[in-house]
């Protein structure tokens, strides 16, 4: 599995950078607390930002520019109406018009600053696509900026897996597909996509390491409760005896400790071992799904020119 050097862009939840002036610092303060889900899913894209920043090896003062813009990309929510933007249920072809438009309030609430300009492309045009028929300029291919395209891989994927009040979120495979028939019908990026899935692959075959782990240890300490099980039956059958005590103690066991907490506590590891297999035969359906995405998604970025090579970086 490849490491990749942490960045602590953020330092804290909320942006404190001494170049952010204390009237943008109130502004994106308002949207952390505008819901829960909303403030997670602003926490989430800008973790999948750096996360896919630093899979391409992007030097820093750039990767810091993305993520701050990720920060940034949905802080014209600000102006959207609660019952809109808190809507549990489906949402009204007027009401999604209105949750669009944070795009226009983001760009004009980032341009009111000196220090927050450079982020405003992102905040508009993080819902465009290379097609043209994404909003809220229907920009096409190029003339959409490189950190717009990149926060838009990290927002789509982040709003695919997230639970949120009115759906539960996919499956990491699930949200791939459907981006990688996004990315065909060049409506995000191949190449930025192969990048988050590299990703979620290392995060996939870390969580497969621990779940084997895991198992083992489930193993090793049910087979030591198995021998402390004869140890008691023995004690039940044949009486007490100072050989059978000092088998007993080689495992340090805690005073009023007997056969019935050992019998409870062999109960709850073996479903716990059983709940963790299951979840390990997840994670490896998982892996073999994402591994066959993630090739398909190589084949689709050969063909993707939409920026300079320079700018994919490795």
């Amino acid at each position: 599995m490849k490491k990749y050097k942490p960045y602590d862009v953020l330092k804290t939840k909320k942006i404190n950078y001494p170049e952010l002036s204390q009237e943008m610092k109130y502004e994106v303060s308002i949207l952390g607390g505008l819901d829960i889900f909303t403030d997670a899913h602003v926490q989430g894209v800008v973790d999948i930002t750096t996360r896919i920043c630093e899979h391409m090896k992007m030097d820093y003062e750039y990767l810091k520019h993305c993520v701050l813009g990720a920060y940034l990309h949905d802080v014209g929510k600000i102006m959207i109406p609660n019952e809109v933007l808190q809507k549990a249920g489906k949402l009204t072809d007027e009401e999604y018009e209105i949750i669009k438009s944070h795009t226009l309030h983001g760009y004009e609430i980032c341009m009111k600053y000196k220090e927050t300009k450079q982020y405003a492309p992102v905040a508009r045009w993080h819902h465009e696509s290379f097609d043209g028929s994404g909003y809220p300029d229907k920009l096409m291919g190029n003339q959409i900026p490189f950190e717009a395209a990149l926060v838009k891989v990290a927002d789509v994927y982040d709003a695919l897996t997230r639970k949120r009040q009115y759906k539960e979120g996919f499956k990491q495979s699930k949200a791939i597909d459907i981006m990688l028939g996004d990315a065909k019908n060049n409506k995000m990026s191949a190449k930025i996509l192969k990048y988050l899935v590299e990703d979620v692959m290392d995060e996939l075959y870390l969580k497969i390491y621990t779940a084997k782990k895991n198992i083992e240890q489930f193993e090793d300490t049910i087979k030591i409760l198995h021998d402390i099980e004869k140890i008691y039956k023995e004690i039940y059958d044949r009486g007490y005896s100072e050989k059978l005590n000092k088998k007993l103690k080689r495992y340090e066991l805690a005073p009023g400790y007997d056969m019935s907490a050992n019998a409870n506590l062999l109960i709850s590891k073996q479903k716990a071992l059983e709940k963790e297999r299951e979840r390990l035969k997840d994670l490896l359906e998982e892996e073999q799904k994402i591994q066959s995405q993630y090739a398909e998604v190589c084949e689709v970025a050969k063909n993707e020119n939409w920026y300079p090579k320079t700018k994919y970086y490795r």
